[in-house]
């Protein structure tokens, strides 16, 4: 899977990185709050009359008494309206006025006079770092910005709608996996635990939002993932369950290639060993040695540990691995 989507963006070159950011940021939120996905509709691009206006997102709260597990919802109302602005965009004051302003239009599309009540109505804007220019001119403007949970900054003053700002980088990282992988620099620790997140999707609609934010990171992080395939730095198996069956190939090609260098230094060992034990015991020595090192490190262990166990110092291991 991962490996399709690196080789099909470095291919194209260029692509609509907007559109791919806003359909896993949709399939984040609707994974944020999987705990309630009875209880709330979900509308992409919700159309604002027949102009082509669209909301990101409209999040319907189908029973006002429903409690949401995701503190994200706290604020929420019947009508919830999401602006999402990925890591390439600014989030200024003036998009601010322009989602205050589609709020507007919302409820002012509604077939009967005061059918969508402004109390009934919020705004959430969401972007993955913390929009400083933008507190800056609230503040500036006279609005007053909390902070009741990390990465929840909520806009208080004289507001037609509540309204509040995620910064995704702040959130927490284990509530918040989803939205804090929708990043184009995303670490290491990160990537994994996403992708173990990934994995564990058991049921089909979950799973098919999952991939859909597994193409925008995988595509927006296609150097550093590709580095750290190249460095080994992941386990087969979760590779390999991430990029699908079709990375295999590839895998063994790897393995192949490494197990050559390893009988390489193995042989090697197995000379310099032979000149005290006879050449034949030498060598066989050092290919028992080799295929230790590889199966421990098959097994996660560090170099240290693998050192110890085999009986040879940590750079000769670095060696039969390089």
């Amino acid at each position: 899977m991962c490996e399709n989507y690196l080789t099909m963006c470095e291919e194209r070159g260029t692509m609509d990185k907007k559109t791919q950011w806003h359909s896993g940021f949709c399939a984040a939120m609707e994974l944020e709050f999987c705990g309630n996905s009875g209880d709330l509709e979900f509308v992409r691009e919700y159309n604002l009359g027949r102009k082509p206006l669209q909301l990101d997102l409209l999040i319907i709260k189908k029973k006002q008494d429903i409690f949401l597990h995701n503190e994200i919802g706290a604020p929420f109302r019947k009508w919830n309206i999401v602006e999402y602005k990925s890591p390439e965009d600014a989030m200024s004051v003036d998009d601010f006025y322009k989602v205050n302003a589609y709020a507007c239009l919302f409820k002012a599309q509604a077939n009967h006079t005061d059918e969508y009540p402004a109390s009934e109505i919020t705004i959430t804007m969401v972007r993955q770092r913390y929009p400083k220019s933008l507190m800056k001119s609230l503040i500036q403007n006279g609005f007053s910005v909390s902070n009741p949970d990390p990465g929840i900054y909520v806009v208080g003053g004289k507001l037609l709608f509540s309204t509040q700002i995620i910064v995704g980088c702040q959130l927490r990282e284990q509530q918040h996996i989803w939205l804090r992988s929708l990043t184009d620099s995303i670490g290491k620790k990160e990537f994994n635990e996403f992708a173990d997140a990934v994995i564990n999707m058991k049921q089909p609609y979950e799973k098919e939002c999952a991939d859909a934010i597994m193409e925008v990171v995988t595509s927006s992080n296609t150097v550093k993932l590709r580095k750290w395939m190249e460095e080994s730095n992941m386990t087969k198996e979760l590779l390999c369950e991430i990029l699908g069956p079709e990375y295999e190939e590839e895998w063994k090609r790897r393995e192949e290639k490494t197990m050559k260098k390893a009988i390489q230094q193995g042989l090697q060992q197995g000379i310099q060993q032979g000149m005290q034990q006879g050449m034949q015991q030498g060598m066989q020595q050092g290919m028992h040695i080799t295929k230790q090192v590889i199966r421990l490190d098959a097994k996660g262990c560090p170099v240290s540990e693998i050192a110890g166990k085999v009986g040879i110092t940590e750079e000769q291991v670095r060696e039969i691995l390089a």
